[in-house]
């Protein structure tokens, strides 16, 4: 086997780059080639992801976060050449939701040697996400936290409990298989997974291999049932939140009364309307054969 191993040196606390360590050990452990390569700005990932299935390469490995993923992706699609991941990120709510070993050498020794299985992907405006997206509250909250100096857990929540109370609820209007929903919105979250990371269940049936997505429209409760709606996203238990809507679809129509989103994280600019479509099967990703918990 010959896989090229990507690896974002900014993700998480800055330890991917460990992972030439841990690569050369199991090149040897399992007689393997790895070719092991630095993302060096942005789309680098996704250019030396598309290099490796021009070169034939059997495996594009990903370690990083979810915005890793994300790039990594995005130079796969369209080929049969299997992402495997290594997360080392902040969240890691996509190796999280489909059950991949978290601790570094488990996780490569599995993406290298498991069999991979066809997962579906999500687009909002022609854009890519694996795991969530999202507009309203967590995009204001992926947006500081890209512009922030410092990673990981501590620095998200403490970027949340900075912006939760004042958050003003947004107007949006949700289109989807004939019906028309229309709320004041803390976000509306689009689910192919169940986390956005680090334990954060916003959306428990949610699979990446099941042929649809979760709209989770979540509107602000006052500050006591703040305090339990976060209890229940933290215990699995979102579903049984008043303040929370859940539309199954594959494809929606959303307008919004802002102009940003994440995806997978990471904040981009998408305009008033938004687009979402589901594209069943389309990456080849080494993951257990059940998404379930």
């Amino acid at each position: 086997m010959k896989a090229m191993v990507i690896y974002n040196p900014r993700s998480g606390k800055k330890q991917a780059p460990r992972i030439g360590a841990i690569a050369a050990r199991m090149e040897k452990a399992l007689n393997i080639q790895l070719d092991v390569r630095a993302i060096e700005g942005p789309g680098h990932g996704t250019e030396l992801a598309k290099e490796a299935v021009a070169n034939g390469y059997d495996r594009v490995i990903s370690v990083g976060g979810d915005g890793t993923n994300n790039a990594i992706a995005q130079g796969l699609l369209g080929s049969q050449v299997p992402m495997g991941i290594v997360a080392m990120g902040s969240g890691n709510g996509y190796a999280r939701s489909i059950g991949l070993p978290l601790e570094p050498e488990a996780a490569l020794r599995h993406a290298l040697t498991a069999p991979a299985r066809a997962m579906d992907v999500c687009y909002l405006n022609d854009h890519l996400f694996l795991g969530t997206a999202g507009i309203g509250f967590d995009a204001r909250v992926a947006d500081r936290f890209d512009r922030s100096s410092t990673r990981g857990m501590f620095t998200y929540a403490r970027i949340i409990v900075q912006e939760i109370f004042g958050a003003p609820p947004m107007p949006v209007e949700v289109l989807s298989a004939g019906r028309t929903l229309r709320e004041n919105v803390l976000m509306l979250v689009f689910c192919n997974t169940r986390e956005f990371g680090n334990g954060a269940d916003i959306s428990p049936g949610s699979r990446p291999d099941d042929g649809l997505a979760e709209l989770r429209v979540v509107r602000k409760p006052p500050f006591v049932p703040l305090i339990k709606a976060f209890y229940d996203i933290y215990t699995h238990r979102a579903d049984r939140n008043p303040y929370l809507t859940n539309i199954q679809a594959t494809e929606a129509t959303v307008r919004q009364g802002g102009t940003m989103a994440h995806l997978d994280g990471e904040p981009l600019e998408v305009g008033h309307e938004v687009r979402f479509r589901l594209e069943p099967a389309a990456l080849m990703v080494v993951a257990p054969r059940s998404s379930a918990r």
